[in-house]
């Protein structure tokens, strides 16, 4: 039997007795957009399954229904929806469920007593979040690759509005208690007023922002901006403020305070007058280095006056380098929010360190973690798991992304993603230190072990994990692993779901934006050409060559990301040197490296075009009459394509980059302001460089271009028409024979860019077209 509090809050009180009145409707209270949501008699716990493994026939694509009332704990359903669902929403009298199959631009609609599908509801391109109204008369759906958001009506489940100009990858919604108003996240930052691409890379270029709708004319009323904030680090220099670090004996005397924006907002929540945003803040310029570039961050809006409570602002990594060793975690990738109903305290789901982090709000609703001395953190482990040794980091729940928390406050429901369950969290009483995991309920098959969707499956585990195995240093020992410093950084924190995040980084070779590594390998491939360990074996299995600069051959080179961007000790043990191509391979080298790998050649989906199935012939003739697929021919759109089994040739390379893979097309301007990177560390003061881009850069793919704004490697085009505007890149293919000079024509050939993903034909593959 669980333990129930028998002194409710007044809101408390009211919300049991309004679960149980007459006409079943709850107690109006603010509704936002999750994977997992609760029957407002606390009940049921309803939770998505998106299949995650994409190579297998498909076991999941489904809603799964708990019963966890009196702590029973126990699956009772598992209804299939459509493809890749995401978000999952009950109206307030418990009859219907509304989930979004973000894969197949749906809504399903199911009767939450008889768990049948009522309807299949037609939205935009892959939607994502989703919510009911208080009142229970319509659900807001943000589809976030059409950027707009659909309203439909629960009377007859019917489309009744479509709102446009809602900006760019709409994601989550949170919907006032009076109903009156909607707050949808835009997905990834945006540049701030007065910047342009020219600023890319500054940490305060950009800004997050949340999209207010007016709920009586289905209109867009304003936009809450997000502003950069000072993250409480220092970079050792900054590339773009040209402040070199000179010393290398003295590093830190040329700390420069970083800022950083809000970015990948997955979530929002309202308490009270304020919504809540989580996300991860980027601070690009500086060092490319864990502690400098990425943190986890909380926003804080007030609802009445619509706008961003700066003073509130929260950095959640901030305190916690003061934690002991064998405690000291970082807070990473914080995906979804919840709060008690009846005292100010909240729980964030840490996706990559797979832990409840505990948030308390003071009387003016300003969050805190109370760091460092007593910051709780909760593990997702049952008692049983958490007395069991866990060298290899699988026990317990892995990528937590959505929490609920019942009427009473006693229980927190959090759903993940990777080992597709969800946890039962005792979260009673006045004591944080005693809250503790309960029990873990199976809601969809794991994968079959061995299997090579198992090795994909652990392989995604890896991607968003800043944990890992355990290592034998001191960052990585529990509760930290060999994958970040201390449980810093993942690879999610750059790539959500593998693909992209907005930001033009500066690396060591210059400015660099962010690749989408669902074109990393071709699609769709055979798993012939793999190892024992499901490493994709090269040249057989066909990849392009890596990075801007095409300074990779193999993606298990990214162990060296591993090492020194997040500062981990690296999966690779065996003790040999790990470099960049020559001398030696890396694939092979690690079973846990392979599989993420493989989950990156298997398990990334490539966003679909608002405009699939309506290709323009005109258009994709002017491709061809240009020439394009000289350079983004094949079935990957792209001409770069590891050719020899790797490590190369000698020969091959100059200046660590495979000179053959490199195309000189008019993208590098040495005068740019941000065309620069950082000589390093010598004992002569080092001058700031012009960045690597002499040579051309690596050919990028065309696949779902139509998402990838900025465009080119340091994100100067903020759209495809600026990309077509350079006379030199849009006549690479004819000799310098400008086919485009007629703007129509470009209109119309930008038009079939746009169209094209997963499901475009492709032009011949044409093998190093910019050889030298």
């Amino acid at each position: 039997m669980r333990y129930v509090r028998t002194i409710f809050s007044c809101t408390a009180f009211l919300l049991v007795l309004g679960a149980h009145t007459p006409s079943g409707v709850s107690f109006a209270l603010p509704t936002n957009s999750s994977p997992i949501a609760l029957t407002s008699d606390d009940k049921y716990v309803w939770a998505v399954n998106p299949n995650v493994d994409l190579i297998e026939p498909v076991v999941n694509d489904t809603v799964t229904v708990h019963d966890v009332w009196n702590d029973k704990n126990q699956k009772v359903a598992e209804i299939p929806v459509g493809d890749d669902p995401v978000c999952v929403a009950l109206t307030p009298d418990n009859k219907k469920a509304y989930v979004t199959n973000h894969g197949s631009n749906t809504v399903t609609v199911i009767n939450a007593q008889t768990y049948q599908v009522i309807t299949t509801v037609q939205v935009g391109t892959e939607p994502w979040g989703c919510a009911v109204t208080p009142n229970g008369e319509k659900v807001y759906i943000a589809n976030f690759s059409s950027d707009y958001v659909s309203v439909i009506r629960t009377s007859d489940d019917k489309v009744i509005r479509t709102i446009k100009r809602v900006g760019s990858k709409p994601r989550a919604i949170a919907i006032s208690e009076d109903g009156k108003t909607v707050f949808v996240t835009l997905f990834l930052a945006q540049l701030r007023e007065g910047n342009s691409p020219a600023t890319e890379g500054l940490d305060d270029s950009k800004e997050g922002r949340v999209v207010v709708i007016d709920t009586k004319h289905d209109r867009v009323a304003t936009t809450i901006k997000l502003n950069p904030a000072l993250m409480g680090f220092s970079s050792r220099g900054s590339v773009l403020q040209r402040i070199p670090v000179a010393d290398p004996a003295n590093p830190d005397n040329t700390l420069v305070p970083t800022s950083g924006f809000p970015n990948l907002l997955q979530s929002i929540v309202i308490r009270g007058h304020r919504a809540y945003v989580p996300g991860t803040c980027s601070s690009p310029d500086g060092n490319a280095r864990f502690n400098v570039n990425v943190q986890s961050c909380l926003s804080s809006i007030d609802i009445n006056a619509l706008a961003e409570v700066q003073a509130a602002f929260l950095n959640m990594n901030v305190g916690v380098g003061g934690e002991p060793v064998g405690k000291r975690l970082f807070n990473t990738n914080p995906l979804a929010i919840a709060f008690k109903k009846s005292k100010s305290e909240g729980f964030i789901p840490l996706a990559a360190t797979n832990r409840l982090l505990r948030v308390e709000l003071n009387g003016s609703g300003d969050p805190t973690i109370n760091s460092p001395a007593n910051i709780i953190r909760i593990e997702l482990k049952d008692p049983h798991e958490i007395t069991q040794p866990d060298p290899n980091d699988t026990i317990g729940s892995k990528n937590p992304r959505g929490i609920v928390i019942n009427s009473t406050d006693t229980r927190a429901y959090v759903m993940s993603l990777i080992t597709r369950d969800v946890a039962v969290v005792d979260i009673a009483g006045t004591d944080p230190s005693k809250y503790k995991t309960l029990a873990r309920i199976l809601s969809t098959d794991l994968p079959t072990p061995g299997s090579l969707a198992a090795i994909v499956s652990r392989g995604h585990q890896l991607f968003n994990t800043a944990i890992g195995p355990t290592g034998t240093e001191e960052r990585s020992l529990p509760p930290a692993g060999r994958m970040s410093d201390f449980g810093w950084g993942s690879c999610y924190g750059c790539h959500p779901n593998g693909l992209m995040d907005g930001v033009t980084w500066m690396f060591g070779d210059g400015p660099r934006q962010t690749i989408s590594m669902e074109s990393t390998y071709e699609h769709p491939q055979s798993p012939t050409f793999l190892n024992a360990f499901g490493g994709p074996l090269l040249p057989n299995f066909k990849q392009r060559v890596l990075n801007w600069s095409a300074v990779r051959d193999e993606c298990q080179d990214f162990e060296l990301n591993i090492r020194n961007v997040s500062g981990g000790q690296g999966l690779i043990a065996d003790g040999q040197a790990v470099v960049n191509l020559t001398p030696t391979s890396t694939t092979g080298r690690s079973a846990d490296l392979d599989a993420l790998c493989s989950y990156i050649a298997f398990g990334i989906r490539a966003p679909i075009s608002p405009l699939r199935g309506q290709e323009e012939s005109p258009g994709r003739q002017l491709f061809a009459a240009a020439n394009c697929q000289q350079c983004h021919g094949g079935q990957n759109w792209t001409s770069s394509q590891v050719d020899f089994t790797p490590p190369p040739n000698a020969a091959e390379i100059q200046a660590a980059q495979l000179k053959n893979f490199l195309c000189d097309v008019g993208t590098f301007d040495p005068n740019a302001f941000n065309e620069v990177r950082a000589a390093g560390v010598t004992q002569v003061n080092p001058p700031i460089l012009v960045a690597n881009g002499v040579l051309g850069f690596n050919i990028p793919s065309l696949l779902s271009v139509f998402v990838g704004a900025p465009y080119l490697h340091n994100g100067q085009c903020p759209d495809l028409e600026c990309v077509l505007n350079n006379v030199t890149h849009r006549s690479a293919g004819t000799g310098g024979v400008d086919t485009l000079s007629n703007p129509k024509d470009r209109t119309k050939l930008i038009r079939f860019l746009k169209t094209i993903d997963i499901t475009t034909s492709t032009f011949p593959f044409v093998a190093r077209p910019c050889a030298k």
